[in-house]
């Protein structure tokens, strides 16, 4: 039974790494079905994903075919089939919504004349601009019944309980993500119906008199107050709302998965498809974890799973895919991994406009990262492309076919529409066959941390639901701190700390003894009495951004500020004519004066200062005794100078376990162990090359420096046996193995690994040396490939 257990993925009795590639069955002719699953498995994957549209299916109400009868193409069950032909797992995407340019996001046109209550009204009674169907609505929920009953017939007969290739189901698509950007709440007389019982049974009858200002039981005035989003009860409105929100989502996935298991699919994880990245950015990923996390962990047997587009990794971004990662780990239960299930692959010319080209490094990065940090299962998405098929019925829309793009689609992937191949599917090639080289200890690897955890308060990001007035204001205030956790990020990073998150909302305890958090000047109560019984009892707590005086409704919330003795001082502000600088002071007295663009000054009861605002006696950053721990403090955003952030990391006893010397910092050192086994992550994310002294507790972990050319990355051996050796350290990264052989990468340096056994070298390019006993001294000659090391 392919299931989740200890954040592993157990697929046919043990512990799996699953790559996988996205072809859409559906834009491609039967005949061309084998051609891209054949790729695709050349290509290093391990699985094929697909979407299966509703749209396609059953395109005419009440007419459904998944066999075949009346295209070839939607005979599903023979996709499946081709797949397990070549020994690859399938996961199934078959909506209700599955958006991938297909009109209607995937769904029917029939449902619109079918369900017309289905679209909610928005603010003012207003339509709503996306035209999402009210997920419960119960014609609407009726129809995905019907739609269930049919499509998992091919799936549940092959699931691989029984014999079959079927590993996973995903239930509908980025829920929540229309509602999000269109900023479209389901406002319709039913579900505020709904609603007022929510916080009918939240609150005692007095209470929510006086919380809302008017009765909640009149249907007429429910409906014309809490649309205006005006008002006294605006706020509470939306803290409410937010809550009540996700239980919508959790009952529409609850329902999916009822009609599912009714179909007969079970023994197999169900995929929640989580939405927010965009720009090349993710700083608004975690709104999809924020509005469906509940939905994904109300029981065993889901999988929340990244959907995201960073393009290139750089220094601007690589934190953005590290935060992702840690943040869905804090709010996952304790069996479920991490997984992408949309995981950007291709050139990145989405439009086909010539301006933009990927290199094979955007993939080969991000997928690296992840894998490091606990990703279990990657979906390659798209890794080939194809043409959207005419309807039988084509509307006189423009085009008349299935999706929205013209006749092509995909354009952008390793494997282009024709079936090309791009000169990305190489590298994609390569990045997968070197994870999948060391999948025994990627598939149970956990990452090595260092003490520190960050602070995720998912309702920072209830920022989806956002109108005109005091619900926009709250939003502003929300979103400001995502620019001081991008710094706070960025910073621990550039030290190669190692960290997690914890979910701050939830009641379990922080566990590690430091505690970093980026602030907006909004903190709900309990949240604030929890970092102060955190501090009381021992822990270290880093505020990094204001201090927060107002809770999520914007009334008055000083338990922090009174709690540690602060006044806080005018925010500074930066103009042409204003240039408000700080001065190190205390352990940090070597670091210059320097501008800074925002902040609140502060002085304290009792403290000890290192930022000081230039020309005041006030101060931007402290540290404050407070029970038995700490508070730092730091409401300025200094620049990102190496020396400082290291020096406030070692006052709060935050230090890297392995370290490089970089002097200007641009590489990505994580490490991951199994077990004895552990592997150094090491990603250049810099145009220039760079030769790192690795340590560990100041011992050298090579022998000698690690080059990394411009770009590029390694993964890097330490005490792992495979291919009947073991590996001791190697400053080559394993880019192949067998029952008797191991392969190591060239590069365009001498390369030096250390092993143990009966060692000989296939062919030229390397040389052995005997140390001692059975301890080889393996020197790899620069070059471009691999050299291989067979058993004697």
């Amino acid at each position: 039974m392919a299931h989740l257990a200890s954040r592993k993925f157990i697929v046919a009795g043990k512990p799996a790494l699953v790559l996988s590639g996205e072809v859409h069955y559906f834009r491609l002719q039967r005949s061309e079905w084998e051609d891209r699953i054949i790729k695709t498995k050349q290509a290093g994957c391990n699985a094929v994903a697909s979407y299966i549209p509703w749209l396609f299916h059953e395109e005419e109400n009440g007419f459904i075919d998944v066999t075949g009868k009346t295209r070839p193409e939607r005979d599903l069950g023979a996709f499946i089939d081709l797949c397990k032909k070549h020994d690859l797992w399938f996961i199934a995407r078959p909506g209700p919504y599955i958006m991938a340019e297909v009109k209607n996001e995937g769904i029917p046109h029939w449902i619109y004349e079918s369900c017309p209550d289905a679209i909610p009204p928005i603010w003012e009674g207003k339509p709503a601009k996306s035209a999402v169907v009210r997920y419960n609505d119960p014609d609407f929920l009726r129809y995905v019944d019907r739609w269930y009953s049919e499509v998992m017939k091919p799936i549940a007969s092959r699931l691989e309980t029984k014999g079959g290739n079927v590993i996973s189901v995903q239930l509908d698509n980025e829920i929540g993500m229309l509602q999000c950007w269109s900023e479209d709440p389901d406002l319709s007389e039913a579900t505020l119906c709904e609603f007022a019982a929510f916080v009918q049974a939240k609150y005692p009858a007095d209470e929510l008199a006086k919380r809302y200002g008017f009765d909640m039981g009149d249907p007429t005035v429910r409906v014309k107050q809490l649309r205006s989003a005006q008002g006294p009860s605006a706020l509470p409105f939306h803290s409410d709302y937010t809550w009540f929100a996700r239980t919508l989502f959790n009952r529409f996935v609850a329902a999916l998965r009822g009609f599912a298991e009714k179909a007969g699919v079970t023994g197999v994880p169900f995929i929640i498809n989580i939405h927010g990245s965009g720009g090349g950015r993710a700083t608004t990923f975690p709104i999809g974890i924020a509005q469906t996390y509940e939905s994904y962990t109300q029981a065993a047997g889901y999988w929340g799973s990244s959907d995201h587009y960073l393009g290139e990794l750089t220094r601007d971004n690589a934190g953005d895919l590290y935060m992702l990662n840690a943040f869905m780990a804090a709010v996952n239960r304790q069996e479920q991994p991490l997984s992408s299930v949309e995981f950007e692959a291709g050139t990145g010319d989405y439009g086909e406009i010539g301006g933009t080209r990927y290199t094979n490094k955007a993939t080969d990065f991000k997928a690296r990262l992840s894998v490091v940090q606990g990703n279990r299962m990657l979906n390659h998405y798209l890794i080939a492309g194809g043409r959207n098929p005419m309807l039988d019925k084509p509307l006189k829309d423009g085009n008349g076919r299935l999706g929205t793009t013209g006749e092509r689609h995909g354009f952008a992937a390793p494997i282009g529409p024709e079936g090309q191949l791009d000169p990305v599917y190489f590298g994609l090639k390569d990045t997968n066959e070197t994870l999948m080289a060391v999948e025994a200890w990627l598939s149970e690897a956990r990452q090595e941390l260092d003490g520190v955890s960050l602070g995720f308060i998912p309702d920072y990001y209830s920022t989806d639901v956002k109108p005109a007035g005091p619900m926009r204001e709250l939003a502003s205030k929300l979103e400001a701190a995502r620019g001081w956790q991008e710094r706070l990020v960025r910073a621990l990073l550039d030290q190669s700390v190692s960290f997690d998150a914890v979910n701050l909302q939830a009641e379990a305890e922080i566990k590690a003894p430091v505690l970093a958090l980026a602030t907006s000047v909004c903190m709900a109560p309990s949240v604030a009495s929890r970092l102060l019984n955190y501090v009381k009892k021992g822990g270290t707590l880093m505020l990094f951004g204001p201090v927060p005086t107002e809770d999520m409704e914007g009334k008055p919330m000083n338990l922090l500020v009174e709690a540690l003795g602060l006044t806080l001082h005018p925010g500074l502000t930066s103009s042409r004519h204003s240039f408000p600088s700080t001065q190190g002071v205390g352990f940090a007295s070597f670091e210059p004066e320097v501008r800074v663009w925002e902040g609140i000054p502060f002085t304290m009861k009792s403290g000890t200062p290192f930022l000081r605002i230039a020309q005041t006696e006030h101060f931007g950053g402290g540290m404050i005794p407070f029970g038995s721990g700490k508070v730092c403090l730091l409401t300025v955003q200094p620049p990102q100078h190496r020396r400082l952030w290291r020096a406030l990391f070692n006052e709060l006893n935050v230090r890297a376990g392995v370290q490089h010397d970089s002097p200007n910092g641009g590489v990505l050192l994580q490490r991951v162990r199994h077990q004895q086994s552990r592997f150094i992550s090491l990603i250049n994310l810099d145009a220039d090359p760079k030769d790192l002294q690795i340590t560990d507790g100041g011992e050298s972990l090579f022998s000698g420096k690690v080059h990394l050319p411009a770009r590029t990355a390694k993964l890097l051996p330490l005490n792992v046996p495979i291919g009947g050796f073991l590996i001791s350290r190697s400053t080559a990264e394993i880019v192949a193995s067998s029952a008797n052989s191991v392969s190591f990468r060239k590069g365009p340096v001498d390369e030096v690994a250390i092993l143990r056994g009966k060692p000989k070298v296939v062919g030229g390019g390397a040389s052995l040396r005997l140390l001692q006993g059975d301890e080889y001294r393996l020197e790899i000659e620069p070059g471009v490939g691999k050299i291989e090391i067979r058993q004697a």
